[in-house]
């Protein structure tokens, strides 16, 4: 399979703090892969990294075969939704959609995506209208109409109903057949156990464990939150 990000013994601190220690993961092309960790664990630094939003002290990433820099050529086939996106919300989804796409220098069928994310009936009114589960299909939206290669997603279904959780899983899912690999990160368990195709756990600042979902399942059943809870919890396996 193709390694579309090669995270190489990465740290970071803040200070006298350090928040990521000796990181190492991959990600492979078309797969979702799932960080998983509590609040504080160092996902958000781990995604700014990778974007070239945060310098690293130490060790390596590679994204697409190209080394993190300050000029990082990839950025261009990466769409992201990190911490709470923001939107100017006295435009319709069109305006932000075609304003983004002028940004980024490229073209999309406005329309498609708007139907992918579900927002087809809703492009007309202001943003400041939209419900958070709408924000969020925006968002996305927003992310994937460059048609990018990776898509990184920082706590993607947090306030979402169950249905819009449901028909987002649904998205990524499709995202991904089409040779999209998706790094999401989330505190709850159950969130990438039903989404993510792999998960690693972040704890100490490094990937305490990495697994495939269907395997612990398989392997532990109905115990397999219990055994995610105890990663986390720094406990002996």
């Amino acid at each position: 399979m193709r390694t579309i990000v090669d995270i190489n013994s990465v740290e970071k601190s803040y200070g006298l703090t350090q928040v990521i220690n000796h990181c190492s993961f991959k990600i492979f092309e078309g797969e979702i892969y799932g960080l998983l960790g509590i609040n504080g664990a160092g996902k958000t630094t781990l995604m700014k990294m990778i974007l070239g939003l945060q310098q690293i002290d130490r060790g390596s990433i590679y994204v697409l075969g190209q080394k993190v820099s300050n000029n990082p050529e990839y950025l261009s086939n990466i769409g992201s939704v990190i911490e709470n996106p923001t939107f100017y919300e006295h435009l319709n989804a069109r305006e932000l959609l075609s304003m983004h796409l002028c940004y980024m220098q490229k073209k999309a069928d406005i329309s498609e995506i708007l139907h992918l994310v579900g927002l087809e009936n809703a492009d007309k009114k202001t943003i400041s209208e939209y419900s958070l589960g709408m924000k969020q299909r925006l968002s996305l939206a927003r992310a994937i109409i460059h048609h990018p290669k990776l898509l990184i997603l920082d706590e993607p279904l947090n306030g979402l109903d169950p249905i819009a959780i449901s028909e987002m899983r649904g998205l990524m899912k499709k995202l991904t057949n089409e040779g999209i690999s998706i790094l999401l990160s989330s505190h709850i368990i159950g969130e990438v156990r039903h989404t993510a195709d792999r998960i690693g756990i972040l704890s100490d600042g490094y990937i305490k464990q990495e697994f495939s979902v269907k395997e612990k399942i398989s392997e532990f059943g109905e115990h397999f939150e219990d055994y995610v809870i105890r990663l986390m919890r720094r406990e002996q396996i």
